[in-house]
């Protein structure tokens, strides 16, 4: 049974991680449908630094640009603006998440909290999905982002700490609204998620080996087998997602957190 819980959970941490339906929304619905056991900070850890390279690997050839731009003497480099625009643009939601995380995991991972957001964020997304500027994505486009949209996107990101709202989603949608292309808004979200994830990657590793009497679930093979899964969905749903937006933009994944918003009202609001 474990083998299979840390299969799911791998599925679930890769799709939800990258697709604008909000992982929280999954994470506090799958449990309760089956009645799964908390799978336990270690697999959270190990789930977390699948997804980071899964997006390292994706975009490697873009962020090796944007890690030698930081080190260039080129004032000029096209990179390097960019490079700095995601570092300013990760701050807002790396200070929420230092001093609102906790507060936020204990008192919001409410089933009609999440619900509501869902719903609500939905709203909002098929707004910028309206007036999504409706064109192939231009070379400099994310370069020529200033720095009033750039901090405006961090601070969306920051928002996405509340369960429900999900963080492509967001900083999909507040690119859209700064006149980002769709294709360009997604490829600027992963870029920009990057850091992020990482970040909670490394902090759940570095809880975890800070608790010594950590007894874990799962066996190493299993936990392999989780960080697998959840590497190549979350490969596959990088693809899938640029893919998607560039075409159709934002409206399946509005329709999906309508349906799982409704559902979770039923099932867990009672």
């Amino acid at each position: 049974m474990e083998l299979l819980q840390a299969i799911l959970l791998g599925l679930i941490q890769g799709l939800t991680e990258f697709l604008p339906v909000s992982s929280s929304g999954h994470l506090i619905l799958v449990p309760h449908l089956l009645g799964l056991e908390d799978q336990g900070l270690a697999m959270d850890a190990i789930l977390h630094l699948a997804t980071v390279l899964a997006i390292i690997i994706y975009f490697r050839r873009d962020l090796s640009k944007l890690l030698l731009s930081l080190w260039s003497n080129k004032k000029d480099d096209p990179y390097r603006s960019l490079a700095w625009s995601i570092i300013a643009a990760s701050i807002p939601a790396g200070l929420a998440g230092l001093f609102l995380g906790d507060w936020i995991e204990s008192n919001l991972r409410d089933s009609t909290f999440v619900a509501g957001n869902l719903m609500f964020w939905s709203i909002v997304f098929l707004a910028a999905d309206r007036i999504a500027t409706k064109k192939e994505a231009e070379s400099d486009e994310l370069i020529q982002l200033g720095w009033r949209k750039v901090l405006f996107i961090g601070f969306a990101q920051a928002i996405a700490l509340l369960p429900g709202t999900s963080r492509s989603g967001i900083t999909i949608t507040a690119g859209l609204f700064s006149r980002l292309s769709q294709p360009a808004a997604a490829r600027f979200s992963f870029l920009l998620g990057t850091p992020i994830i990482l970040a909670a990657g490394l902090h759940k590793t570095a809880s975890l080996l800070g608790d010594a009497g950590h007894e874990f679930l799962f066996t190493p093979f299993q936990f392999l087998m989780g960080f697998l899964v959840a590497f190549v969905v979350g490969y596959l749903s990088i693809k899938w997602l640029l893919a998607i937006v560039s075409r159709v933009g934002l409206l399946p994944f509005i329709v999906y957190r309508v349906i799982l918003a409704g559902f979770i009202f039923v099932y867990l609001g009672q």
